[in-house]
């Protein structure tokens, strides 16, 4: 078994699914000797667009103009992929039909579990329509709802997977799918099989979500339970780079690195990973590679146990739009066990993760994602036991084994609210 995952930054457009069939069919090679299983991701900005479709659905806003740039943008991408008006009508519409059944009732009262319920379809519309279009370029192909294989618990948004449970259902869906391919002889030792990143379902069968970017981590789960030999992420970048071009143009792509480095970058923010995509890899000792979509045949990044690292790199992330909070016992207590575990239920009732922590005697800063909602509902929160200070519009600066040299040339100039340095990592909240 191969695990494929393609984002939505590849797939936002019909050459990108093209050269996603292409890739596929070069892999295939006529026949496939084992089962290739296809992650895919919303289109593009859709996850976006369903983001504002969302917001107008549960406030009762008109939605028809959110509703139609979503339904504008898969139509009109269908036709550009298929010519037979019918086919389109016949893959796309029952979709959209259940999203406008969906919209025409009351959004849940839980507006976390009302994201998942209606923001899923963005994966749902584009593995649909790829899975046709695979179809109609000679790619047979079983398209798999993930929301009947991936389980997780009921924290929506951002829900935690029930491994055993996913063990089991995923078994269950590929065994009886298998069985069936088997009985109309249409299977031969090798399948391609397509199914969703980012979403899944809860005990009680409702959509559920892994948080964003989390198509990532659901290639890594199957992986993990269907026991692939390696997992490939298909990118718009020639693997994992010593920092994003579009911030810092000096960078170059890293060959190897290991499993725990990997953890390390996307905890710090990496956008090239997921922070969970990891783990489930290493327990199985599965190798990642990231690739260029439009390069496949170039080497890329493999994340493995052991790399073979000739020169350790400095590696440079940067957090934007960010929010230093800094709170202080109104009764000047010190800032012990008790405080930092009252807190911290806070910020876990708001979905809020902290990205950098600092305390002292009787204070506590830490650095989060500014979001206007749950800022506001973290400072009302805390403001009765506490005195609140926060800036905004900060950046979150991490260099993964840095130098003087490179942390001098990055924070000249810049205001620095935060400074902490470790044996390989220097962190610095700036303006």
């Amino acid at each position: 078994m191969l695990v494929y995952k393609f984002g939505g930054g590849v797939l936002n457009d019909s050459n990108g699914i093209e050269q996603m069939a292409e890739i596929v069919r070069a892999r295939v090679s006529g026949r496939l000797s084992q089962d290739l299983f296809l992650v895919v991701s919303a289109f593009g900005k859709m996850t976006n667009a369903f983001e504002e479709l969302w917001a107008d659905w549960i406030i009762g806003r008109d939605f028809s103009s959110s509703y139609g740039r979503i339904k504008a943008f898969h139509m009109g991408l269908a036709k550009m992929l298929f010519h037979d008006k019918l086919q389109i009508e016949e893959i796309l519409t029952p979709v959209f039909d259940k999203i406008s059944i969906l919209l025409k009732g009351q959004a849940p009262k839980d507006r976390n579990e009302a994201y998942d319920l209606l923001v899923c379809y963005g994966e749902i519309l584009s593995s649909v329509l790829v899975s046709a279009y695979l179809s109609q370029s000679g790619l047979e192909n079983s398209w798999l709802d993930a929301r009947e294989m991936i389980c997780t618990d009921s924290y929506f948004r951002e829900s935690k997977v029930n491994w055993l449970e996913t063990r089991t259902k995923v078994n269950e869906v590929v065994s009886r799918e298998k069985q069936s391919l088997i009985e109309k002889k249409e299977y031969g030792g090798g399948r391609l099989w397509l199914t969703q990143g980012f979403i899944g379902s809860d005990l009680d069968g409702r959509s559920t979500t892994l948080g964003r970017e989390g198509s990532d981590f659901s290639a890594a789960v199957f992986a993990y339970v269907l026991n692939a030999s390696e997992v490939v992420l298909w990118k718009d970048v020639p693997g994992v780079m010593t920092g994003d071009p579009v911030d810092f143009p000096e960078v170059r792509k890293l060959d190897q690195i290991s499993y725990l480095e990997a953890i390390e970058l996307s905890y710090f923010g990496a956008k090239i990973l997921h922070p969970n995509t990891i783990k489930p890899l290493q327990n199985k000792n599965i190798p990642l590679i990231v690739r260029h979509i439009y390069h496949p045949d170039a080497e890329g990044t493999m994340v493995i146990d052991n790399p073979v690292i000739t020169d350790e790199l400095p590696v440079l992330i940067i957090k934007p739009n960010q929010v230093l909070i800094s709170i202080q016992p109104r009764d000047f207590s010190f800032v012990m066990e008790e405080v930092l575990s009252e807190v911290f239920t806070i910020l876990a009732s708001y979905h809020i993760r902290i990205n950098l922590l600092q305390h002292g005697a009787v204070s506590l800063s830490f650095c989060i994602d500014y979001e206007e909602e749950r800022l506001n509902n973290l400072v009302n929160a805390l403001i009765t036991d506490f005195k609140i200070l926060y800036n905004t519009g900060l950046d979150l600066l991490t260099i993964r084994h840095y130098s003087q040299e490179v942390m001098n040339k990055l924070i000249s100039g810049r205001k620095i609210y935060i400074q902490q340095q470790s044996r390989k990592t220097a962190r610095f909240v700036l303006s």
